[in-house]
Parts: structure tokens; sequence; C-alpha cells
């Protein structure tokens, strides 16, 4: 367009060339004729773009030189077509063919003004010297330009196009659908391989239709690039960036295998490595409207994308996980200090009853008292099922009430003297330590009696500096000695640590005392 810009320019300029005007005009008719051949057989060819692209630049500034030489005034395209070559370095090379253009061009525009100086008297100094400082001026400008407008070619929408990770969505889908929108591809395959897996899991999507592919582990491992690159099986040309962005070329067989091509389908595209700590992967884009070099650098964007959404997912999975198997813990240890430990003390009585019936003793009253205890306990169990299902604090005051009616519960099915005391504060306790307390309390009593044979258990509920402290103190024997001081009851040891409290166990004076500390604002370790 530039060229026959030009050509048109000189032809309505009677003036115009100043110099050969017959060579002018052959050569500017040859050059509109070159230009146009080049944007016919690059228009689709990514290969032929990057092939032509130093030969075709060598040629654009043997002309500007020339058409310096031999034109002059205003129809001299010698400033629009500096700015031509050095925008057509930055978007092809980047900063440093910018740089080596512009300096290039500076010093033969130079020299070609030397040149006029000794053939020419008309010469004007100043005029020569004010375009050779635009010159400078609008390299600098566009050197700037190379160096940072690679960096913001495309947009990548990762925030719209990956929407909040879910366990329900399959990831991969996720990443490839997103991956097409962004490259504009009819058609995608993504191939994925976990660490130490032999196998690799495959999808793709044409035509809007999602479907799995089988292939093999080495469809990834078989790739020896490590950066995107656009690919034609067909004619096995691919092209990619070193790390000095230039354009290398080579046989796409080397990236991608034959059973890997066949297995996928694959055509002409861009593909993508994708590398995580879970493992690797490869994206083929196929389908894409005007495919080009500039893709490389999408696919660069799309990699980093894809391989933080692929870790934000196996993060959320890992989460999930563990907090699955903390609520089975947590829900089994429940079950234990609560039905579990109630059917010992019921087996606990049930024995005393056979003892009692040998020595001629009614059991009536005594089935009906363990009747009364076992509806509590179905009340206890609704209590929990419904503190589960609550808001997120409760009443200090409330726990207290429930720990005292659990208190008085356990005494009677332990054939224990429970003494509970605690002050009133107008303070609020999460739930969670409100289960936490009344379990602890539920194995402490089971502990004492079952363990130590305890006649008595004297227990106080406090809260003091952002902490709920319960103090248990038995007149039964001592725990198992580890060698290295009181052993700690293992249940209630776990149930401490998880809620991220402190257990301290002492023996002295014929007593045990257990003490628990649980924070109420979260985990102190």
């Amino acid at each position: 367009m530039l060229a026959t810009l030009f050509l048109l320019a000189i032809l309505i300029d009677a003036s115009q060339p100043a110099q050969a005007p017959v060579e002018t005009y052959a050569m500017l008719a040859t050059y509109v004729v070159v230009s146009a051949g080049i944007a016919i057989v690059t228009w689709n060819s990514w290969l032929l773009d990057a092939k032509l692209a130093g030969p075709a630049h060598a040629m654009d500034i043997v002309l500007f030189i020339v058409l310096v030489l031999l034109t002059e005034g205003y129809t001299s395209p010698f400033f629009t077509f500096f700015i031509f070559l050095l925008l057509s370095a930055a978007i092809r090379w980047g900063w440093r063919a910018t740089a080596l253009t512009a300096t290039l061009l500076t010093l033969l525009y130079l020299i070609a003004g030397l040149l006029v100086v000794t053939v020419s008297a008309q010469f004007e100094l100043h005029r020569f010297v004010v375009r050779t400082g635009h010159l400078i001026i609008v390299s600098l400008i566009v050197i700037w330009f190379g160096a940072n407008q690679w960096r913001a070619r495309f947009h990548w929408r990762d925030d719209e196009l990956f929407a909040r990770p879910s366990s329900d969505q399959s990831p991969l889908e996720l990443a490839l659908r997103a991956a097409m929108s962004s490259a504009r591809a009819r058609a995608g395959v993504f191939v994925w391989c976990e660490n130490g897996s032999p196998e690799a899991t495959g999808i793709a999507i044409r035509d809007g239709e999602l479907a799995e592919v089988a292939v093999g582990g080495p469809a990834i491992a078989h790739s020896a690039v490590p950066t995107p690159f656009l690919y034609d099986l067909g004619k096995d040309r691919a092209l990619k960036r070193d790390a000095e962005r230039n354009l290398i070329d080579f046989n796409v067989l080397d990236a991608v295998s034959v059973e890997a091509a066949s297995a996928l389908k694959l055509d002409e595209g861009l593909a993508i490595p994708v590398r995580t700590s879970e493992g690797q992967g490869q994206l083929y884009l196929e389908a894409v409207p005007s495919l080009a070099t500039d893709h490389i650098d999408l696919g660069e964007q799309i990699a980093t994308a894809v391989g933080a959404h692929l870790q934000r997912h196996a993060l959320l999975k890992a989460a999930e996980e563990s907090a699955e198997d903390r609520s089975r813990l947590t829900l089994a240890r429940d079950l234990h200090d609560s039905i579990v430990q109630f059917l010992a003390g019921a087996a606990f009585r049930l024995e005393a009853m056979k003892r009692s019936e040998a020595s001629g003793r009614a059991l009536e009253p005594e089935l009906n008292e363990l009747k009364q205890l076992m509806m509590q306990e179905q009340g206890e169990l609704r209590s929990f099922i419904t503190a589960l299902r609550s808001g997120p604090l409760v009443e200090f005051n409330d726990l207290a009430r429930d720990l005292r009616a659990l208190a008085d519960r356990l005494s009677r099915q332990w054939d224990v003297r429970c003494e509970f005391s605690a002050p009133r504060a107008d303070i609020m306790v999460p739930t969670r330590l409100h289960l936490d307390a009344l379990q602890l309390m539920r194995e402490a009593v089971a502990n004492a009696v079952r363990h130590a044979e305890a006649k008595s258990v004297t227990i106080k509920l406090a809260a003091v500096s952002d902490e709920l402290r319960l103090d248990f103190v038995n007149d039964g024997a001592a725990f198992p000695n580890s060698g290295e001081g009181l052993e700690m009851p293992m249940s209630l040891k776990e149930r401490v640590e998880q809620a991220g409290g402190d257990l301290d166990l002492a023996r002295g004076m014929g007593v045990t005392k257990l003490s628990i500390s649980l924070p109420m604002g979260g985990r102190r370790h």
C-alpha cells in the first residue's frame, strides 16, 4: 500500500523523481508487484511469513535508501517508510532487531546525505540535520515500543475464562475451553499425564462436542519442545521462539510423535506445553483464524494461566479431601465419646444389676433409671445434631447449663459422684467448642471410672483470656505411666490437639487433675 501510494504521488508530481526517473518508476513498479506477491503467498502461511520476513525486510531497507537518494520534497516517503521499517522489525523480532534496524537506517541516511553533498550544490544542511534528529528520536520511541509491545499483544482474560475452580467440574475441560476461546480455535485437544502415571488422559473438542481420546503417556514424553510452537503435520514443519525470541524452525515430528498425531487427529495449529507440580500436559489448538507467529506469545500466556488453574484445582481438591478426612475423624470420635461411651456405661450398669439380682434385690427401679438415661441420651444425640446445624456461636451460660445436665446424667450412668461448677459469663463460645466440651466431659468421666476406678469427679468450667478451660479432678488411681510421666488418654489428646488446645495431666495428694484449655479464636499451633 505504501509503495503504491508513493508511485501514484510521483506520477502526479511532475518534478519527481528528481534523479533517474525511468529507473525509479521501474524499481517502484517491481516493488509493488513483489510486495503484493509476498502478501498473497504469506496470507495463510505462518511458515512462509517467518521464512520471508528477513529477505523482505532487507528489500525494504534497500528501497528506503534508494528513495532517499532519488527523491526529495513533500513526495519523498523517507519518514513514513522509516517508521514502517522500525515497526516491522519490532513486531517481527522485538526490540533488539528494532535497534539494529534503526542504527543501520540512520547510518545509511547519513551516508546518503554525504553523497548528495558531493553531487549537489543545493544541499540544505539544516534540513538534513533536523531530519537526522527526527530519525534518532523516532528510533528510540519505536525501540521502546518493540521492547514492551509483545507483553500486551494479547489480553488473556483468565479471570473471566477460568471461573472459580470446582471439584464438580473437570479442570481439563475448563482449561481447554478457555484456551480455545482465547485463541478463537474451533477445535482443541488436551492431553494430561499425572506424575508417576504411565498413562495419559486426553479430551478433544471438535464442532462443540466433547469426547475422550485414548493416548499413551509417550504422547507427552516424546515432546522435546518446552515452549509453545506452531505446527503443520502435513508439511512436517514447526516454528518456535528461542530464549532471545528469535524464530526457529524444526521438524514437527521432533515434538509430536506419529502415533500421537494419529490418535489425536492433529493437522495444523498451536501446541502449548503445560507443566505443574502435579504433572505435565500438552494443549493443541486447531482451526485458529489467521494463525501467525504472534500466537506463540499467546501460547505462553495460555500455558501460564492453565498451569495456575490446574494448581488451584489440585489445591482445592486436596483441601476438600483433608476436610472430609477431618470430618470423618471428628464424627467417629464424637460417636465414640457419646454413644459408645453411653453403651459402655449401660453395660457397666447392667453388670451391676446382674449382681443385684443374685442378691435378691428388685431390678425394676434400676431398669427404669436406665430407661430414663437412654431417653436422655437420645435427647442428647438430637441436641448434638441440632448443634451441627446451628449457627457458629452459643452463649457461655448455655454451654454451662448443658455441661451441668450432662454431669448429672454421667453421675447416674457411671454410678459416680460428679460435681460441676462454672461462673456466669456474658460471652459467646464457638459451636465447635460447645461440642468438644460435651465430648471431652464424657470421655474424661468415662476414663476416670473405667481406668482409675474413681468414685467422684469434680468438674470446673471457666473462660479465661480468650480460651475455654475445663478442669477434671478425680479421686481414682493414677493413670498408666509411660516412663516420661503420666500417659495422656489418647482419645482426649487427639480431640484437644485437633482443636489447637493444650492438655495437662498431673497427679498429687491422692487425686489426678486433668486440665484442658481450648482457644476460642481458632488454633494456636
